[in-house]
């Protein structure tokens, strides 16, 4: 169609909302979206779980190419390793000590951020600056602190406390390493905590603290009966990622103790890491793998039969 000056004029095309879709677009439409997203999961979920199952049954060399068909004779080896089932205790020790700390300071923070009203931008920056630091710095600078050779922590233990010998290193002590791995690791993530827990007290009205002040309620009470209540569910996803992520650590493990002394800070990670470039047995490393695996699968489906995160979400919003 032409008007009046030789332009052609285009027809303009009618939007259809969403909902007025024929059935046939709508559903390739669908799929569209979902497609990338079910891909990139393949890719980089489903694809190296099977690849570590299907490697854990057979006998492979790290340094040979050639598979030799086992079956479950590294399942059978992986219970009768004498290091798996303390490596397995430590883990879940370093995970329980670890989310519980993070947990308490990370809630601490947030209540404390939550409160300050001048320059609440700045000290948040601040503290969410710790998160940032990468682990191998954390690392370095606590193995620094903790020097016999002078570090300032080391010292304080000794001649103030009383915790270590003067020359003594504490992160190579049977009875300190494991101690010391949780508080330096949860002195970096406990921000995580607080992230996600200072977004959900902001998101709680205001209007609800001041009709608790009208009836006469303490801090405490509005503590206990507005703040608890709608922090639970986000407390309940935060301490299901953290015992995931921290039963999963391996680098700052591995760059602190390398899992010594002796086997005293031995995860399971660390165990499998150990188990491909010491004793070159990558099937039995990705046996472990996938125990390890298995182990966290059903503590998940265990935790969502007992807590169910996503229904305390829904009632406390």
């Amino acid at each position: 169609m032409a008007g009046e000056t030789g332009e052609t004029i285009r027809p303009r095309r009618e939007y259809i909302p969403w909902e007025d879709l024929p059935v046939e677009r709508e559903t390739v439409v669908g799929v569209g979206t979902v497609l990338p997203v079910v891909v990139l999961y393949v890719l980089i979920a489903v694809f190296p779980i099977a690849f570590a199952f299907w490697a854990s049954l057979h006998d492979v060399h790290t340094l040979n190419p050639e598979w030799e068909w086992v079956g479950l004779d590294n399942y059978r080896e992986v219970m009768n390793i004498a290091t798996f089932w303390g490596s397995l205790w430590r883990g879940i020790v370093y995970m329980v000590g670890s989310t519980l700390i993070q947990l308490a300071v990370g809630l601490w923070m947030a209540l404390v951020l939550n409160r300050i009203t001048r320059g609440q931008k700045l000290l948040t920056a601040v503290v969410f600056t710790a998160y940032l630091i990468p682990t191998i710095i954390v690392s370095l600078v606590a193995l620094r602190v903790f020097d016999p050779a002078g570090g300032v922590f080391q010292m304080m233990g000794a001649e103030w406390f009383g915790l270590w010998e003067a020359r003594e290193a504490p992160l190579g002590s049977r009875d300190w390493a494991m101690p010391l791995l949780i508080l330096i690791g949860s002195w970096k993530f406990a921000v995580f905590v607080t992230i996600f827990t200072l977004a959900q007290l902001r998101a709680i009205p205001d209007r609800f603290y001041e009709a608790a002040k009208v009836c006469g309620a303490n801090r405490w009470q509005m503590f206990r009966d507005i703040t608890l209540p709608r922090l639970m569910g986000i407390v309940l996803v935060v301490v299901l990622l953290r015992s995931i992520f921290m039963f999963n650590k391996f680098d700052i493990i591995w760059q602190l103790t390398q899992g010594g002394p002796g086997n005293a800070t031995t995860t399971l990670p660390v165990l499998a890491y150990k188990t491909v470039y010491t004793n070159q047995a990558y099937g039995l490393a990705n046996a472990i793998a996938i125990v390890m695996f298995l182990f966290l699968l059903a503590s998940a489906i265990v935790y969502f039969k007992l807590f169910n995160p996503s229904e305390e979400v829904e009632t406390t919003t």
